[in-house]
């Protein structure tokens, strides 16, 4: 990144428009990364689509910067399964939060700004949040403090889980190299159930206990994300293995217990 000015909105941010016309000044690049994923329908409301509102409005008057926004995987309403969510398939949300970042993307698009849309899927590693956003950071969390698994339903339900070391490498390449294309999957381009995450825990943790619960809710239709346009465009693939980004996973969570 020499030579260029980078921030990165966060959600300590201040909304105001005195504070964003300071933010967004005589920047290059903007890494939009504030929101909010669980809390209130007016916290969801007000951070994802009026905050990237403000953000937009505050380029658009005081910068030329280029701006990379993370958004969700939950924008795609998952169907039958017939293969990998592509960006043609049909935005439509099925809960607030996606609902929220597709407004936002749709903000960002009408602004006419210089603009790279990253659809994010399942984001898991070290710093991930247990019991808030992220599966992953839950079982790995519930492993290492020896409490049992709870998994809803046979565990057969997949997702599509993506190390966090790919993702940065994804948002670096989105911000310092131009395409066409503005709206891209990161993905694993992989369903992975939660058996086989269980399967993976239990390599590094054997005395694991897991429970089934058949017949609870299992969160929706399984669904992986196809990242085929962004592998091509920016020569970038995921590099952390399962095994090997659930290990770190567990080895941050070990360490930070016993802190």
């Amino acid at each position: 990144l020499t030579g260029i000015t980078v921030t990165t909105l966060t959600r300590d941010k201040s909304h105001s428009d005195a504070n964003l016309k300071s933010f967004v000044k005589n920047k290059d690049l903007i890494y939009h990364l504030a929101g909010v994923n669980r809390g209130t329908d007016e916290e969801i409301l007000r951070d994802n689509i009026l905050g990237t509102f403000n953000l937009v409005r505050a380029i658009k008057a005081h910068s030329s910067a280029r701006l990379v926004f993370a958004s969700s995987s939950q924008i795609y309403k998952p169907g039958k399964l017939k293969g990998p969510i592509r960006e043609t398939h049909a935005a439509e949300p099925v809960s607030l939060y996606g609902l929220s970042k597709k407004t936002a993307e749709d903000l960002i698009r009408l602004a006419k700004i210089d603009y790279v849309v990253l659809r994010l899927s399942n984001v898991y590693g070290p710093g991930c949040r247990p019991y808030y956003n992220s599966v992953m950071a839950t079982l790995c969390d519930k492993a290492i403090q020896g409490q049992p698994l709870i998994i809803n339903g046979d565990g057969k339900q997949g997702r599509d889980f993506i190390y966090i070391d790919d993702v940065v490498q994804a948002l670096i390449l989105a911000g310092t190299k131009p395409a066409k294309i503005p709206i891209f999957n990161i993905s694993s381009n992989r369903l992975t159930s939660l058996r086989q995450v269980v399967g993976k825990i239990k390599q590094t943790v054997s005395t694991l206990e897991v429970e089934y619960q058949i017949g609870a809710d299992t969160g929706g239709a399984s669904y992986y994300c196809d990242n085929t346009q962004f592998r091509k465009l920016y020569k970038w693939k995921p590099r952390t293995s399962l095994t090997e980004g659930i290990r770190q996973t567990l080895r941050w969570f070990k360490e930070r217990n016993q802190a």
